[in-house]
């Protein structure tokens, strides 16, 4: 790890791949469990954001799927970031067996949590704008990461609880994984939904708030989908309030906020749309438990706060329990949050 503001040969060596001044300072950002994230700037003023990919969010499908999209945007004034090329015209870096990304910064506040409706308001008419913008792509996604593919995650967390080598470790998690497995199955969003180009990762830190706006970021996870995988990522994400008193945990002030939000700047919803809007949060929010919970068995791909936990593990289970208790907080407000749509659409 650098310390802010410094550079070490290693960096120096990484930028030399790219045009940018040698004079470049550089500072980590801590934000995300992904990628290693630093900020590139002159005179103190940010100007290019760069990236150590993890190896699974690298391949060069992915790569030319972030630079069609960030094209788009860019030709369509949207104001996300842009991909920067490397001096051989590369989309990336590779160096030390890692590939690196530059890209061009983008202006404005990065939260990691939402603190007030009206964020929650702007951020989700900020979604709505966003799906708008990338919706006129033409363009075949190369990638096949899985994305919010639900059933995926099910089946591959129900495969390793029958592979002895997780054994040991499924025996730490089986009532919780077992209760995931349960949950999640009754609540596979219908494939009849309608397909759109989706975000596929819009936690609240993957957003820029800059003059009233919105402006996603973290564009290495988009994909055609049902628009409801990014509300109820969102929902997770948004209106989560772990330091809350169980059972105060979902934040429906947050929810409602939202979706206004949403419905201020996107196009109206299906039918079908509208049935399964409620649900949405809880069943992305399971599908991400059951991520965390074959993480834990396999414990190699989140990563991990070191002055808060003595490993990945440790970690993934109090995610585990986290994302459980919030599943729940939606299951019994889910009446609730029928009404008030009935109301608002």
């Amino acid at each position: 790890m650098v310390n802010q503001y410094t550079k070490t040969a290693f960096f120096n060596e990484v930028l030399s791949h790219f045009d940018v001044p040698e004079e470049v300072e550089l500072r980590p950002i801590q934000v995300g469990l992904i990628h290693q994230t630093y900020i590139l700037s002159i005179d103190g003023t940010d100007q290019w954001v760069i990236q150590g990919l993890h190896p699974k969010l690298s391949n060069d499908e992915i790569l030319a799927d972030f630079e069609a999209v960030t094209t788009h945007l860019s030709d369509v004034d949207y104001g996300g970031p842009r991909l920067v090329k490397t001096k051989n015209g590369e989309l990336a870096a590779r160096h030390d067996n890692q590939r690196w990304r530059l890209s061009t910064y983008v202006p404005g506040e990065t939260f990691t949590e939402v603190n007030s409706p009206s964020l929650a308001f702007q951020g989700g008419a900020g979604l709505a704008h966003f799906h708008r913008a990338i919706g006129t792509i033409q363009y075949a996604f190369q990638s096949s990461h899985l994305g919010h593919k639900t059933h995926v995650h099910l089946q591959r967390l129900i495969d390793a609880s029958q592979k002895t080598i997780y054994a040991s470790a499924w025996s730490d998690i089986a009532r919780h994984a077992e209760e995931i497995i349960s949950e999640l199955s009754s609540i596979l969003l219908p494939e009849e939904l309608p397909r759109q180009v989706v975000h596929g990762d819009p936690k609240i830190s993957n957003l820029r708030f800059h003059n009233d706006k919105a402006i996603m970021i973290d564009l290495d996870t988009c994909a055609y989908h049902t628009r409801l995988v990014d509300l109820g990522d969102a929902v997770r994400s948004w209106c989560h309030t772990p330091q809350a008193p169980v059972g105060e945990r979902f934040n429906i002030s947050y929810y409602q906020s939202m979706i206004s939000g949403y419905l201020s700047e996107g196009t109206p919803f299906t039918e079908l749309e509208r049935a399964w809007l409620p649900h949405a949060g809880r069943t992305i929010t399971l599908e991400l438990a059951s991520r965390f919970a074959l993480d834990y068995l396999e414990d190699h791909y989140f990563a991990f706060d070191q002055q808060r936990f003595s490993s990945r593990r440790a970690h993934n289970l109090h995610r585990i329990r986290q994302m459980k208790q919030l599943a729940q907080e939606m299951k019994e407000a889910t009446p609730q949050l029928e009404n008030w749509l009935d109301e608002m659409i």
